[in-house]
């Protein structure tokens, strides 16, 4: 049996049923031997470890999976994730032409041809990969609204009250966050994935079971989050996985193709592996 390595970040909420998971024995309860190493910010560096081989398993956004196999991996996608990304705007902007920041690269072309084509308005692109710059961006009045993920919707709601959420992607009939690992590791430890994945379920599960009060607690007992960090999860409840639904992979997949973001046409079949 084969250790998951995985290279996660601790900011994202997303990872914390695998911290839990880590520390509270939920692998060993699952019998699911990983190797976790956390870092204290978003390590983007980690995507290309995927693909070098280094890690066994990513998270994100469905459009990784599609950047991972231009760049010659192979990988299959298990599980959906929590879905987090959300549109903020100023509660003043006008409803026509709004200023969006986005980054180049993500689901935003994709929710704008699909889930936003109905609720943004002749819209301003403005493309700023760094969600740091694009909330500062949105603090100077340079721009209207942004589009961006836990935890930094919460922090920009508290910082600056005078935003809304426009939209928010768990509202959304698809889901286009997801789970994928290396195939051949896949395919050589199917069963230790599986568990993987019930082990998080189970700490998420439980996680929402808690009181706000003490899901605090345990993302500063067990997370080690900062108090402010932790408060940003006083409310926060994570989505039940489910394995990855067809439906929503070809969807992008035959966005991405027709729009020329990928050079060749991904099936689910080929692409997704069930684990529950």
């Amino acid at each position: 049996m084969e250790k998951i390595r995985l290279v996660q970040n601790k900011i994202n909420p997303l990872v914390l049923p695998v911290i839990f998971a880590d520390k509270l024995g939920y692998f060993e309860k699952f019998g699911v031997p990983v190797d976790l190493t956390i870092a204290e910010t978003f390590q983007f560096a980690q995507k290309s470890s995927f693909v070098a081989g280094d890690v066994d398993a990513m998270m994100g956004d469905l459009t990784f999976y599609f950047n991972y196999r231009q760049q010659g991996k192979d990988a299959v996608v298990t599980t959906d994730l929590t879905r987090t990304i959300q549109l903020l705007v100023k509660k003043d902007a006008p409803k026509k032409g709004l200023r969006i920041g986005v980054a180049r690269k993500g689901l935003f072309p994709f929710f704008m041809a699909h889930d936003l084509k109905n609720i943004l308005n002749q819209p301003e692109i403005v493309w700023v990969d760094n969600t740091y710059e694009r909330m500062d961006l949105l603090q100077n009045g340079k721009i209207d609204g942004l589009v961006a993920i836990e935890p930094f919707i919460t922090d920009i709601l508290k910082s600056q009250p005078d935003t809304e959420i426009l939209w928010h992607s768990k509202n959304s009939d698809k889901n286009m966050v997801m789970w994928c690992f290396d195939r051949k590791f896949y395919d050589n430890n199917g069963e230790t994935v599986a568990n993987f994945h019930r082990a998080l379920e189970a700490a998420a599960q439980d996680f929402n079971a808690l009181s706000a009060t003490e899901k605090c607690a345990q993302a500063i007992k067990v997370a080690h989050y900062t108090p402010q960090a932790a408060e940003n999860l006083r409310h926060f409840t994570f989505e039940e996985q489910h394995n990855y639904a067809a439906k929503d992979f070809e969807l992008l997949a035959d966005f991405l193709w027709q729009t020329g973001e990928v050079n060749q046409k991904y099936l689910a079949a080929d692409c997704l592996r069930k684990v529950f």
